[in-house]
């Protein structure tokens, strides 16, 4: 797949804003429930807005947070932030306090908008704790009405400031941003450590839209936009994705399979997404088979392969157009993908080729290539990666060296025909018996089973081997099977010190805030269920 950086290199997020809004000024932009956004409505909301921000004092490099679900209040938050050079981020409403704490501690925002309260949970105590006991917050904005708190700014307010500010003062900002300069700070999901703010900027962010656009058709896009907005498939490549090809962000608060299908079919839906696990709870729903899905054109999901049977059941009841990538927030998106396609063998066994701007590498443990067929660590190199780790420069350094190319920490293998084999983090391998074991390895057997729906393994102590496996297991809807019996289909499939040592049956998984799998919560789970009684028969199971 060809992208070719010159037809976007110099450009900048709000750019898009500008020549929608000029070119179809009454195409529908963004809607939330029975609230609809035109471009040119969008544009109005948008410098509104960012006027006052610079009333407040937003310089360039300042950053600008937003504790919301997603909507359209986010949506406008975040363009104005970039048009004027600020660093926006996302706070997801799932943090608890300790988390939100780190995030806001760490990127010094001088402004955040946030709502008072998203589902049962109220943040009023939250919010005036952030404000009295961190220094940089200079305004807080509730996006909902009534202020919780003294010291508080309404929006209605805030966005009185903007009288000001004049249009040319705004424009003037605006002409002093560049494609490079810093967009927004995307926080690590933080599974090995507290997060680090990735900077990414303008270029990657855009160039990631343009990249899914070479993807798919170049019918209108219309998808729905669940994600949480502090994760890069919120921000990038469902909100920046839409803004670049024109076409709308049609959000939604919360997950929930129900109401998904309800707006494919109300709001005619043309592109429809989401990690494995959310595509499976859709068509799982009892509403499913009454539900049109005429206007969807094309199917996308990342964040891990998918069984066979999930594939199948989405070119056969949905449309036969799926793509898929392997992205990472570091790369501000997509480093290797498969363009819309009905082959569900290539799309289940493989994330696809690499991106024609991307360099891919894979490297042994002293950094030398290895061989096609060969596990080694992935390693890209371009434009588009991100600027840094904020305020962790040796973080930043052990992530991109010298030369450039950032250690992504993912394993994979290149088959014979180029497409990439993903098989685990470096993060995850254990060692078994001098072995290592690469979990998504498993996993990957254990999903090809067909009564499992998602698997996952983790290592735990042995005190024989070192580490053994422990796999947590879902299963399909009215699917039932015996531990053992997945146990022997891994022994058809796996080398003997591959096969896990325990397979647990799970009615569902914990899950991060971006619907994978909590593994730090699994590894938790299985060392707390392998005693000192049953560690010895753990190992005895080997010989």
């Amino acid at each position: 797949m060809n992208i070719n950086p010159a037809d976007f290199q110099h450009d900048r997020i709000s750019d898009y804003l500008y020549r929608h809004a000029a070119n179809s000024p009454d195409k529908e932009a963004a809607c939330d429930g029975e609230h609809s956004l035109s471009y040119s409505a969008l544009l109005c909301e948008v410098e509104t807005c960012a006027k006052s921000l610079i009333a407040l004092g937003v310089e360039k490099g300042d950053r600008v947070a937003t504790l919301s679900p997603p909507h359209s209040d986010y949506l406008i938050i975040f363009l104005a932030t970039t048009a004027i050079g600020g660093i926006w981020l996302g706070l997801n409403p799932r943090y608890t306090r300790d988390e939100l704490e780190h995030v806001i501690s760490d990127s010094e925002p001088k402004v955040i908008f946030a709502r008072s309260q998203v589902d049962k949970r109220q943040y009023d105590e939250d919010l005036q704790y952030f404000q009295n006991g961190i220094e940089s917050i200079q305004d807080i904005v509730i996006l909902q009405s009534g202020l919780p708190y003294h010291g508080a700014l309404s929006y209605a307010d805030f966005l009185l400031k903007s009288d000001a500010v004049s249009h040319q003062q705004y424009q003037d900002r605006r002409e002093d941003v560049n494609s490079l300069d810093a967009a927004m700070l995307v926080y690590t999901s933080g599974t090995t450590g507290k997060p680090k703010g990735a900077i990414l900027h303008h270029y990657g962010a855009i160039r990631h839209s343009h990249v899914q656009r070479a993807l798919r058709s170049n019918s209108y896009v219309r998808l729905i936009n669940v994600y949480p907005i502090n994760h890069i498939a919120g921000a990038i490549a469902c909100t920046t994705y839409c803004l670049v090809v024109g076409g709308t962000n049609c959000f939604l608060e919360k997950f929930d399979p129900g109401i998904e299908l309800k707006m494919i079919e109300e709001k005619r839906i043309t592109v429809w997404g989401g990690v494995p696990i959310m595509l499976q709870s859709v068509l799982d729903h009892p509403d499913f088979s009454s539900t049109d899905f005429s206007s969807v054109n094309e199917v996308s999901y990342s964040g891990g392969s998918t069984s066979l049977d999930l594939l199948r059941r989405i070119t056969d009841e949905v449309c036969p157009r799926i793509t898929t990538m392997y992205a990472l927030t570091e790369a501000a998106g997509t480093a290797t993908a498969i363009a819309s396609t009905n082959d569900i063998e290539l799309l289940a066994s493989s994330v696809g080729k690499p991106v024609s701007d991307c360099e891919f590498r894979l490297v042994d443990e002293n950094n030398n290539e290895v061989n096609q067929g060969e596990k080694g660590e992935i390693q890209i190199r371009g434009p588009f990666i991100m600027k840094g780790y904020w305020r962790l420069p040796e973080a930043t350094k052990e992530a991109i060296d010298e030369e450039g190319w950032l250690h992504t920490k993912d394993v994979a293998i290149e088959r014979d025909d180029g497409n990439i084999v993903l098989v685990g983090r470096l993060s995850d391998m254990y060692k078994s018996g001098g072995y290592n074991i690469y979990p998504r390895e498993i996993e990957q057997v254990l999903e090809a089973y067909p009564a499992v729906s998602l698997a996952c393994v983790v290592g735990v102590p042995d005190p024989t081997y070192h580490e053994v496996g422990y796999a947590f297991v879902t299963l399909a809807p009215g699917q039932t099977v015996e531990e053992q019996s997945l146990l022997e289909h891994c022994h058809q499939h796996l080398a003997n010190y591959k096969v896990p040592k325990i397979i647990k049956i799970e009615e569902r998984l914990p899950l991060l805030p971006n619907n994978k799998p909590d593994k730090r919560k699994l590894q938790e789970i299985a060392g707390n269920a392998i005693t000192p009684v049953n560690k010895q028969s753990v190992s005895s199971n080997l010989t």
